[in-house]
């Protein structure tokens, strides 16, 4: 039995036979997987640890405002730290949940590209006679196991395996497939799941503009009315508090116009990233169709 790496990858193809893996992993999920690598809680294939998440939007947030604060002062970069801190406080929570929502979408993307590593992986001796079976699964299941770190934490390894051990259980060549497209399913329902925390980031980062909106307007008005409750003022005193009436609808205005950029710009990455994750789950679905289903032959009773 060999384990070798697909055609596919730019680099030539290695054999690792059973007592080579023994010595080394051919691939191994702590070195390929983000979360793994900075020592964070990692979420299961590629959906985001909430809790690695959290620590990567809070370190970017970090330097962040801490670039705006040790640079206020320099020209051009007062506004800056004013978009960041001032009307109301409204953006730093707006700040916080995009850089939260950022990290998620950023993280499933790099782990998206750890997961294809397993799909570069030949699992299969290279003979088109070689049929999995009953008797030559467990051999198949050993050249995963001992080749790969943690095979269970790859999609497309974890689906094998687990089609791989229900062999001997199953009658028909369409029970396997009809096993795998279950998991498929439920890696797709899984993968889905991972999103609801970005979709309720992308609704309340505009609620929070919309609060700023609310609070501008108010102190706005409120002052307005102050102005017009002290008739005979003179015009200087009018103008100065007039401007305090301005900066209310600067609150208002700004408010609303930074939690709808930046829930736009969330979606747009989301997009992007949902794209990488479905056309993943359809590489995945592929494989094992070729890789397993194409090559699973059951022996009959009277055959066994």
């Amino acid at each position: 039995m060999k384990f070798a790496e697909n055609p596919m990858q730019t680099a030539p193809d290695r054999h690792v036979s059973g007592s080579a893996s023994r010595q080394g992993f051919v691939l191994r999920y702590r070195s390929v997987d983000p979360e793994a690598r900075l020592g964070l809680p990692s979420g299961r294939f590629t959906n985001a640890s909430g809790a690695a998440s959290l620590v990567v939007a809070l370190v970017g947030l970090a330097v962040v405002y801490g670039l705006a604060f040790s640079l206020r002062e320099r020209p051009g970069f007062s506004m800056a730290w004013t978009y960041l801190t001032a009307f109301a406080g409204i953006p730093i929570p707006m700040a916080f949940l995009s850089a939260w929502a950022i990290a998620i979408l950023s993280l499933k993307a790099l782990k998206v590209r750890a997961q294809r590593t397993a799909l570069r992986l030949r699992f299969l001796p290279e003979d088109p006679a070689f049929n999995v079976s009953s008797s030559t699964a467990e051999r198949v299941i050993e050249a995963v196991e001992t080749s790969v770190e943690e095979p269970e934490r790859f999609m497309f390894l974890s689906r094998v395996l687990r089609a791989l051990k229900s062999v001997r259980n199953v009658g028909r060549v369409a029970d396997v497939d009809e096993m795998l497209a279950t998991r498929a399913e439920q890696d797709e329902n899984l993968v889905e799941g991972g999103y609801t925390l970005v979709r309720g980031f992308v609704w309340a980062i505009p609620v929070l503009g919309f609060i700023g909106t609310i609070v501008g307007l108010t102190a706005a008005i409120g002052r307005f009315g102050g102005v017009l409750g002290q008739p005979g003022l003179p015009l200087e005193s009018i103008t100065a508090q007039l401007t305090d009436v301005i900066a209310g609808l600067d609150t208002a205005f700004v408010t609303t116009g930074e939690g709808l950029v930046a829930a736009l710009a969330i979606h747009l990455l989301q997009v992007f990233v949902r794209r990488q994750d479905e056309s993943f789950l359809d590489e995945v679905r592929e494989a094992c169709t070729a890789e397993i289903v194409a090559r699973v032959r059951l022996l009959a009773p009277s055959e066994a």
